[in-house]
Formats: structure tokens, sequence, C-alpha cells
């Protein structure tokens, strides 16, 4: 059996590990879009861990002034 348009993405991006069920693997992240509040989140996630520097090829982030004066 073929594999799934998944599989085909994440087995082309993988920069280590192995493509097995069950594995870790690290993969190559050609672009995010965060939203104000969860990008935020992630960025301290990122911090956590130590990361210094995260790069993709785009990178986009999503705010929404229109919740700015309700507080949202």
């Amino acid at each position: 059996m073929g594999k799934t348009i998944t599989e085909k993405l994440i087995e082309s991006h993988i920069v280590s590990g192995s493509f097995s069920p069950g594995s870790e693997i690290g993969i190559r992240i050609d672009q995010t879009l965060t939203q104000d509040a969860t990008g935020t989140m992630a960025y301290l996630q990122f911090e956590s861990m130590n990361i210094q520097r995260v790069r993709t090829e785009l990178s986009g982030q999503l705010h929404r002034p229109q919740y700015d004066s309700i507080g949202v």
C-alpha cells in the first residue's frame, strides 16, 4: 500500500530520527503562522527549552486589532 500525503510530507522533512511508528523525529518546518495568544505561548515554550533561534522560510503572525479595545 502507498503512503498518505501526510506521510510523504513528514518523511521528506525529517532532519533527525527515523520514520517509524512511535519514534521521535525532528523535522524541518517550511512555514509558520501564529496568532497573538498562541504565538506568545509557542515562543515561551521555545525559550523554556533553551532554543536560541527558530528559522523558517516564511513566518507570519496574525494580529486582530479589533479585539484590542475589549481586552481579548
